[in-house]
């Protein structure tokens, strides 16, 4: 079975997306997410994500966000820069994580990707569908395409019933507010 690196945004997510992959792909989850605030929210959203992916079998990748422990820094090296991004801060989010999701991916020499923000019916779909395309076409991957939103509320609620967190905001410091 090919290998496909799938950017997982937090465990909620996950289920959906996993579903639809698991049975073409061994899965690969890779935690970037250098958009999670304050640093207590992404620590609990990693420390679930690790015990979420280790319940359901599936091996993992990791890539710290640079601003660990430093409110400045997260400024500084995230919240400004998307920000001031033309097409929009969620633009800029969606891309730096499937940027760093397609490097990964050929550091691991797997051929494949995709991403668990396609599961939230939150998330702007056919932006993450088109950024993780193009990607894919730049770094010579293969994005493999799936919709979950149909199943993500079943999703959300199944880690749920694992006693495991969900949280309540996409993840970045604007979106505490919205």
């Amino acid at each position: 079975m090919q290998k496909i690196l799938l950017h997982t945004c937090c465990a909620p997510c996950s289920s959906s997306t996993i579903s639809l992959l698991k049975e073409q792909f061994d899965i690969v989850s890779f935690w970037y997410n250098p958009n999670i605030y304050p640093l207590h929210e992404y620590e609990l959203r990693k420390e679930t994500w690790r015990e979420y992916m280790k319940l359901m079998k599936i091996e993992t990748a990791e890539k710290n966000a640079a601003w660990l422990g430093s409110s400045e820094l997260y400024e500084q090296l995230w919240l400004n820069e998307a920000v001031a991004c033309k097409q929009g801060r969620c633009f800029f989010c969606y891309k730096k994580r499937l940027e760093e999701t397609a490097a990964r991916a050929k550091e691991l020499g797997i051929m494949n990707f995709s991403t668990t923000l396609l599961a939230s019916p939150y998330q702007k779909h056919e932006e993450i569908k088109d950024i993780a395309r193009d990607t894919a076409e730049k770094n010579g991957l293969n994005f493999i395409y799936v919709d979950p939103r149909k199943e993500f509320y079943q999703g959300v609620n199944s880690v749920k019933k694992m006693g495991l967190y969900s949280q309540k905001y996409c993840g970045c410091k604007l979106s505490m507010r919205s």
